[in-house]
Order: structure tokens, then sequence, then C-alpha cells
């Protein structure tokens, strides 16, 4: 199942590389594997995805624990509660979901500790939800100016989780015109855009992302 569902989606992923004019380099299949068992993790890498997301702590650290070969890289995409950070920095390539000051500084803190520079994304709440983690769009470039001081973190971009109920499209233009005015009025790079999943990661390649965190289209219904 894993092996043709991978052929599916890297078929798509092209057709969409194709459609938008760009190159498979530029974006990155983060396979989210939460509630999943490190034999579909094991499958799905031993068929050649290396990016793996997480976004539950203590699921994480276990199957961290039992399972990084080499080339393996994990990705950690949900709500980080400061206590936890430790957990998490130097064992992941990205994190995604940093949405606050408080955050950024222990996860830079504990970087130092450990030596390392963390890279990280500012997750932004676009459709204002309450269910969501995320900085409003009103105070995104004053938490990049805050943050962008810390010595021990990287940011790489943006990511956000569209509403559900909502055409994905323009939330995905609107990451992209946000990321575009940080970098412009900051006079920093920002690479990455994490967005898109299973169900419009398509039209988020199309529009710009450089990591799409497809879960249910690779490993099947949680």
């Amino acid at each position: 199942m894993i092996s043709e569902n991978l052929i599916k989606i890297r078929n798509e992923i092209g057709l969409a590389l194709s459609r938008s004019g760009r190159k498979s380099s530029e974006v990155n299949l983060v396979g989210v594997s939460k509630t999943k068992s490190l034999h579909m993790i094991r499958e799905a890498f031993e068929l050649g995805l290396i990016d793996i997301g997480e976004n539950y702590v203590e699921e994480f650290s276990k199957k961290y624990s039992e399972y990084k070969p080499e080339g393996l890289r994990y990705h950690f995409l949900g709500r980080l509660p400061t206590k936890k950070v430790r957990k998490i920095v130097g064992k992941v390539k990205l994190i995604h979901s940093v949405d606050s000051l408080k955050l950024a500084q222990k996860i830079d803190f504990v970087s130092f500790e450990e030596k390392v520079c963390q890279e990280i994304l500012i997750q932004v709440n676009q459709g204002s939800e309450l269910s969501k983690s995320g900085i409003s769009k009103d105070s995104l470039e004053s938490l990049f100016s805050e943050v962008s001081n810390l010595k021990n973190i990287k940011i790489k971009g943006l990511m956000s989780i569209p509403p559900f109920n909502e055409p994905a499209r323009p939330y995905f233009q609107e990451l992209r015109r946000l990321r575009d005015s940080l970098e412009q009025s900051l006079g920093i790079g920002l690479p990455y855009l994490s967005m898109g999943m299973s169900g419009d990661f398509k039209e988020a390649i199309e529009e710009g992302s450089t990591h799409i965190r497809v879960g249910t289209a690779i490993f099947g219904q949680r």
C-alpha cells in the first residue's frame, strides 16, 4: 500500500512541478506518521521517503529512540510545550510550529546548551482559528524582529494550516506574499514554505510550497 501510494504521490508532485515550472529539488515530501507504527515508517524510508514528520513529543521521542537510520530526517510539526523543548532540539531537522517568542527563546537556550543551531519555521494562524496554534498575521513582523536576534536558531520560513472548510489556494498565496514581504522589509532570506497536506498539496506546490506534509495519502486513514 505504501509503495503504491508513494508512486502516485510522486507522480502528482511531478505534474504540479511541471505546471508551475519548478524543479523536483525545490519540494520536500514530509510523511506525517503520527499514530503510525515504526514498521510503516521503516517501509516508507526504505522506499526513499527520507523526511518524516511527527506531531506529539512523547510519540516522537519513542520512535526516535528506536529508529534513526542514517539519512532519515525527522521533522516536528505539532504543538511544542516549552517544558518539552529539550526532547526535540537537535533531534529534528526542522521545527515547523514555533508561534511565540517564549518558545523561540527556549529553543535558543536549549540549542546553546546542546551546541547546535536549530532550524525553525514560524507558524501563522491565517484563519484566526482558536483551535489552531500560530501567530497572527498582524504580529508576524514584530515576532520575526525579536526572534531573528537569537543566535542559536535559524528561521527558515513560514508554516500554516489553512481552515479546513475553505478553499486552500488563497491561503497558500497569502502565506507566500507574507514571506516575500518579510524578506523585503527585514532584509532576510526565508527559503521555506511549509504548506499543503494530503488533500491540497498539488495546489500548495503550484503556489510555492517547499515542504508538503502528507500523512493519510501515504500511510492511510488513522
